[in-house]
């Protein structure tokens, strides 16, 4: 078997074609073997102590760890973990003792703590964000990718992890993941400086295979739950187990929550079974037969169901969808069966699984097997590696004496690492010098390097990189950026390039640029990689470029201002400048510039980028050393790259580039109306008009609806976006403006996540807009076969405040069914005259003939009753606030 000494696989398993490269030597590469398999435990080298992988602590493991998986690992460390660097100490030993060696050694282990290892149900909803983080976040560059399912995906070169529902708990995996070094202080597992809950969803997703009893699976589910669990506004917000029906099981249920419960009901005995619903709306089924169906309203209190089936003894599946929603809000659920009164159904007859759970059942520490236990942890040398706990050692040959056909490296005494024939010959190369090692710094720096596996995200000189197979895992949020967006950037002469304060930062203290990828930079720990940055600083070397002099600072930095910006050689098009961008495309931030480079090799870099990265997408701007800008400087090269540096060396209080400043993006109002479309508060399709009565609107063109009104400055504009400067802002719901109401129960209708007909399938179609000489615009569609048009005009009333009066031409062609119009809607609505309404802090007023009724609601809406003849009817509105 190969042994894969953590984070060292990518030469161990494949030893021959990367030992053929330079950069790792036979020497080195057994060196690195010894140092990860901790040899120096049992055989005392002080020069190799602390470069030594130590082992994992233990005295808390009891709490950390199943007491089943201790017991099965101790008997058998490889075949329950692939590529452990842990030693078979029972190996030797006949079964029937080693079995009980190791229950010895597990009851003396949990004797340490009070062991109160106990499995929690997973959370399925946080485990399918988990299985995105666990490949994003950086943790398959070493480990295998998984299926949703979390299997894992056969990949070469992966740290393999085991079916870890086995090993830990998600608590005590989650604890693990935001402190490894706590447990595993030589850092080969990093720290991924997991933010908010990605530890918890990661380890959602790599648990979600444990199975403990329980009543129900639920999925809880937030937003506007009475359009129903598939709308475009309702989120799956976590799942897990419960007990029963009862909503306390859940703790507090907001309103405008649903809850899908999922079991097996238990049923004792043949017969009629009846069932008792009380609900605003949801779903029963059983077996797959559709008891009760009915949708979810807003605007209506609960109703009582009842549905009755014949169901035999034994197991049935079981679903339940509740919608938390509507008037005063309840879930009363019952059932009547033979041997069964009316009542709740208790736990015992409800469950996660069709066939009946094991309970986890903790292991009881037996005190005279935990003293035989503690004998044999120093007696089998398990003292030496887990150094943690303080006991006896067991003695050892000094490695200066160490025979390379004896003992370990023969595999016939003392522990069996079940090293490889060409594993052996690597330790066994290396065994001469390795107590006086001539490594020079760039060896130094490679050891560390594969000792950490840094290169299976980082390649340097020839060493490491994503491999082929890898590279699809790495992921960003700048598509336009291509792979320098999402695969971590080389190492090679990075220490020419970044400044010894910055390598540091990022390497200690977690310093990150690149926030547009998604992997993170692990944080091995001062320790291990503290070291890195002054041998990178004397391992990498360039030329020193010859710089120019510079007379007049000011003018200087003048031209390098001119040069970022837009209108120069339009730097900032692609690059953030102080957090804020010009464009679509958001790379590294140049008010950082100086603070990160060293410049010497900033101007070796901006002469010929692609010198230090084939396949750059920073284009260059002095080919043959011409500039592409002669009017700047004389187009003298040097001096305008010069320049650049000499205005970015202001870094944070360097004047903001042309291009970037807020003007550039805001779209002012002077004497006429402005218009900008795109995504923003009108959703995808939205339409912003800025009045010069310093009023302001959003239009969904989508929906053909009213969405938003606001004061003051109009919006800015980004690339397909805008967004309103202003404030005192009404919002409305999404939704189509008209509609023929089944009944004042139904929901308005709005567009949902799967109904992409929406809302043409409703009877509308946009027509677009047509501008007046004020270029204030009129907006028209269809509903039905009626030719709407809408036109909104910026007035000024007599206490100076500016509002909105809103006409609505509508022609029909033949008299019409009677339909409603919402003329506004929010959370709360007051009548304060038949032509008066109150939404919150905006006030609704009616024109001549217009009357209107409230249905109360979430939100409540202001419907104006029409009824069409054949012709147009016109709307006034007044929208004051």
């Amino acid at each position: 078997m190969h042994i894969y000494p953590h984070f060292i696989a990518s030469f161990l398993s494949l030893a021959a074609p990367l030992l053929a490269e330079p950069v790792l030597t036979g020497g080195l590469a057994g060196q690195i073997l010894i140092e990860e398999l901790n040899c120096v435990a049992c055989h005392e080298a002080e020069s190799l102590k602390q470069s030594s992988k130590r082992a994992p602590r233990l005295a808390e493991v009891g709490s950390r760890l199943n007491p089943a998986f201790i017991e099965t690992f101790i008997r058998d460390p490889h075949g329950t973990k692939k590529g452990t660097t842990m030693p078979d100490v029972l190996a030797k030993l006949p079964e029937a003792e080693k079995a009980s060696t190791a229950a010895e050694l597990t009851h003396f282990l949990l004797s340490l703590q009070k062991p109160d290892f106990a499995p929690q149900a997973p959370d399925h909803v946080a485990a399918a964000a988990g299985h995105n983080l666990f490949h994003s976040r950086g943790c398959a560059a070493c480990h295998a990718p998984r299926d949703e399912s979390a299997n894992e995906l056969a990949m070469a070169n992966s740290v393999p992890l085991g079916p870890l529902e086995a090993k830990y708990s998600h608590a005590s995996l989650v604890k693990f993941l935001r402190d490894p070094h706590a447990v595993r202080p030589s850092g080969r597992m990093p720290n991924m400086q997991l933010q908010g809950r990605d530890a918890e969803r990661i380890g959602h997703f790599l648990m979600q295979k444990t199975r403990v009893p329980g009543g129900l699976r639920f999925t809880l589910y937030r937003g506007q739950v009475w359009e129903g669990l598939e709308g475009e506004n309702v989120t799956a917000e976590r799942g897990g187990q419960v007990a029963d029906f009862a909503l306390s099981s859940l703790g507090k249920v907001e309103q405008h929550t649903a809850i899908r419960y999922e079991g097996w009901l238990n049923v004792k005995a043949k017969g009629t079974h009846k069932f008792f619903l009380k609900m605003n709306g949801g779903s029963l089924m059983v077996d797959g037969k559709m008891l009760v169906q009915e949708a979810p309203s807003d605007r209506r209190d609960v109703k009582d169901f009842t549905a009755t089936l014949e169901l035999e003894a034994g197991p049935h599946a079981i679903e339940l969808i509740y919608f938390h929603t509507g008037r005063k809000p309840e879930l009363t659920f019952e059932m009547e069966a033979p041997q069964f009164p009316r009542g709740q159904i208790p736990t015992a007859m409800l469950s996660v699984s069709k066939e009946q759970l094991a309970a986890f059942a903790s292991t009881k520490v037996n005190a005279a097997l935990a003293v035989r236990g503690r004998e044999q942890f120093g007696k089998l040398g398990c003292a030496n590696c887990h150094d943690d706990l303080k006991l006896p050692r067991l003695s050892a040959p000094a490695f200066a004496t160490l025979d390379a056909t004896r003992g370990c490296l023969a595999d016939s005494t003392g522990p069996r690492f079940g090293l490889s024939a060409a594993q052996r010959e690597l330790i066994t190369q290396s065994l001469p010098t390795v107590l006086n090692p001539q490594l020079d710094d760039t060896q130094q720096i490679h050891k560390t390097l594969a000792s950490l596996n840094c290169i299976a995200c980082h390649e340097r000189g020839g060493l490491g990189g994503p491999a082929t197979e890898r590279r699809a895992l790495f992921t960003g949020t700048q598509p336009s950026l291509g792979d320098q967006g999402r695969i971590p950037p080389p190492l090679s002469h990075v220490g020419a390039k970044l400044t010894p304060e910055w390598l540091a930062a990022v390497m200690l203290h977690g310093q990150r640029q690149r926030d547009y990828m998604d992997a993170s930079m692990p944080q091995f720990g001062e320790a291990q990689v503290g070291h890195l940055a002054e041998l990178f600083g004397r391992v990498d070397k360039l030329e020193d470029a010859v710089l120019p002099k510079v007379t007049q600072l000011q003018e200087s930095k003048a031209a390098g201002y001119e040069m970022v910006g837009a209108t120069g050689l339009g730097c900032i098009i692609c690059h953030e400048f102080n957090g804020q961008k010009a464009g679509e495309i958001s790379a590294l931030d140049l008010a950082r510039t100086t603070e990160r480079l060293q410049k010497n090799w900033f101007t070796l870099f901006m002469r010929q980028p692609s010198r230090f990265h084939p396949t750059v997408i920073m284009p260059g701007f002095w080919p043959d050393g011409k500039s592409l800008r002669p009017s700047i400087l004389a187009g003298d090269s040097a001096q305008q790259i010069e320049a650049i540096w000499n205005y970015l060396a202001d870094g944070e209080r360097a004047k903001k580039p042309a291009g970037l400043s807020r003007q550039s993006s805001e779209l002012r109002v002077g004497d006429v109306a402005e218009i900008c479309r795109g995504r923003g508060p009108a959703g995808y399709r939205g339409i912003g008009v800025g009045y010069p009565e310093q009023v302001n609107l959003a239009f969904d063109s989508g929906e053909m609806s009213l969405r938003m009104l606001w004061r003051g400055e109009f919006a800015n504009v980004d690339n397909g976006s805008f967004n309103r400067r202003g404030d005192d802002a009404i919002s409305f719901p999404p939704g189509i403006p008209f509609h023929r109401l089944k009944s004042l129960e139904e929901n308005w209708p709005s567009k949902g996540k799967t109904n992409h007909a929406f809302p043409q399938d409703h009877g509308y179609e946009w027509r677009g807009y047509v501008l007046d000489a004020k270029h204030c615009p009129t907006f028209r569609y269809l509903f039905g076969e009626i030719v709407v048009e809408e036109f909104f005009e910026d007035m000024r009333g007599p206490n100076g405040r500016s509002f909105f009066n809103r006409t609505l031409r509508l022609t029909a062609p033949a008299p019409q069914q009677p339909f409603h119009f919402r003329a506004a809607a929010g959370g709360s609505v007051t009548k304060v005259s038949e032509r008066e309404f109150h939404i919150e802090k905006l006030t609704l007023r009616l024109g001549d003939g217009l009357s209107a009724m409230i249905r109360d609601g979430s939100p409540a809406e202001v419907l104006i009753p029409l009824t069409l003849s054949q012709g147009t009817t016109t709307l006034v509105l007044d929208y004051q606030w």
